[in-house]
């Protein structure tokens, strides 16, 4: 299947003389004190591998089939090759694609890496002659991953799938169902929750010494340039009946899927998916309410451009609210028409506010300047002054101010570095210490393998539930946008 998705930004290549061990240590950063304070004390929390895990690993040689060969299955792989701690440890025994241009293209390249990527169409055929498969990789449009991922449950595979888990809350309701009917391992692809850096920020910064005190708001964005539909090499056309056959009505639909209902969910879901996930994740919570609003502002043939079926512009506010707590609020823009300022999230609390992304130059912590002193959370190596990294503050307000200067008087400002009296001091700048060698994916693929390899759904790290919550957050808004009104959420809108 094709999956015409840009991957994030990431890291390159892992740089040599990385320890060719499965330890994430080998994932984080070693300057100086970071080495042992973080490993020793906040280290508890960036823990992957399970005891279970670990000890039923025994060399296994994992047999893994990828379904979906497009950008995305392209970034998995490229992201599982790049991580030299995985080398040996994983056999692509197969690959199965409709198209035969993604098809061919990955059986080629994960060939000259010495995997046999033995080639399919159909993913039953591959169930049914790869007898000896552990796990399967699902890449796949959308509308697509709940299909696969329970006929790959029900043949005894583990399986990975890329979020969304569905275009659609019901289908992904059946990929829960089938997960509890077969106790197979199920993960699904937000893979931030593999993240070094996001699970330090979580589980040492957030919820371990709260280092930010209350968190009060949080903000994601994923802004993008204009695009222009998908088109395809001459000649390499599907047949009219085998895009029959998979449920596609033209070529054109199959290549740019994500625009269309029937088949994807739209830049909130394939861009939102991911940093609507952290809200949740971060928070601990589930969100109480949800105001969206949006358009299909810019895809017209009336602009020149293709008609789509999916709001090119979203902007979301969630409510968290918990009994005798104060409100929380996360706000969510996605955008198709511009790319200023890219992708990062925010999560800001009374005393400080922490700026981060799969873009590892974003990764900062800024200090509320009448918070309490943060000496102490760097002496445990949970925050870092790092003089070559702090001036790169990524948003413009986060400047250091330069007044008073030749454009105002200093007679009215004197040495006080504000513009007006309500205006806050300014904030005292640091950096997350944790760093990521290897691409995003990795990590998060690296804890999928070592479920699978101990058969054991409780390793895995963005459980079928957990994801499914993160569905319902994420589509609902798109209700709220087409109904223009507020949705609340229950308890149970998020069981399924």
């Amino acid at each position: 299947m094709d999956e015409n998705k840009t991957t994030s930004p990431n890291s390159g290549e892992p740089p040599s003389g990385r320890p060719a061990s499965g330890s994430f240590g080998s994932y984080l950063d070693r300057r100086g004190f970071l080495r042992t304070s973080v490993a020793a004390g906040a280290g508890a929390g960036l823990s992957l591998t399970s005891k279970s895990a670990t000890a039923q690993e025994a060399n296994k040689v994992l047999k893994v089939a990828l379904v979906g060969c497009g950008a995305q299955g392209k970034a998995l792989m490229d992201s599982a090759r790049t991580d030299t701690t995985m080398d040996g440890t994983y056999e692509m025994t197969a690959v199965c694609d409709v198209w035969g241009s993604n098809r061919t293209r990955m059986e080629r390249t994960l060939k000259a890496y010495k995997h046999p990527a033995r080639p399919y169409v159909d993913i039953t055929e591959m169930l049914e002659k790869e007898k000896d498969l552990d796990a399967v990789m699902i890449a796949s449009p959308d509308w697509m991953h709940a299909p696969h991922t329970i006929e790959a449950l029900e043949a005894g595979k583990a399986v990975y799938c890329e979020k969304m888990m569905s275009n659609t809350i019901e289908a992904a309701r059946t990929m829960v169902k089938a997960q509890e009917r077969t106790g197979g391992v199920l993960q699904i692809g937000h893979q931030r929750r593999s993240n070094p850096r996001y699970l330090h920020l979580r589980n040492n910064c957030v919820l371990g010494d709260q280092i930010f005190g209350r968190l009060t708001h949080a903000y994601a964005q994923w802004n993008r340039a204009v695009s222009k539909p998908y088109s395809w090499p001459d000649g390499s056309e599907i047949d009219d009946a085998t895009l029959t056959k998979y449920g596609y009505d033209s070529m054109e639909e199959f290549r740019n899927w994500r625009w269309y209902k029937k088949y994807g969910g739209g830049p909130i879901s394939d861009l939102g998916a991911h940093q609507i996930d952290l809200f949740n994740w971060i928070f601990d919570a589930r969100p109480t309410s949800v105001m969206a609003s949006g358009g299909i502002d810019y895809y017209t043939k009336e602009n020149g451009l293709f008609d789509i079926e999916h709001e090119d512009n979203v902007m979301a506010i969630y409510e968290y609210e918990k009994p005798g707590e104060m409100t929380r609020r996360a706000y969510y823009q996605v955008l198709t028409t511009t790319s200023s300022q890219g992708f990062y999230e925010k999560f800001m609390g009374e005393y400080g506010t922490a700026s981060i992304s799969e873009n590892p130059s974003i990764n900062q912590a800024y200090r509320e300047g009448a918070a309490p002193s943060w000496d102490a959370y760097a002496a445990k190596g949970l925050i870092v002054k790092d003089p070559a990294t702090v001036v790169n503050h990524h948003k413009f307000w986060q400047q250091p101010k330069t007044w008073p200067g030749p454009h105002l008087p200093s007679k009215w400002l004197g040495t006080k570095q504000i513009t007006d009296v309500r205006e806050s001091k300014g904030l005292d700048p640091w950096e997350l210490p944790i760093t990521l060698d290897v691409r995003p994916h990795a990590p998060h693929i690296k804890v999928f393998f070592e479920a699978a390899r101990a058969n054991d759904p409780a390793v895995v790290n963005c459980t079928v539930q957990d994801a499914f919550a993160t569905c319902v957050t994420v589509l609902t808004a798109i209700n709220s946008v087409r109904t223009g009104e507020k949705v609340k959420f229950k308890p149970d809108d998020f069981l399924a």
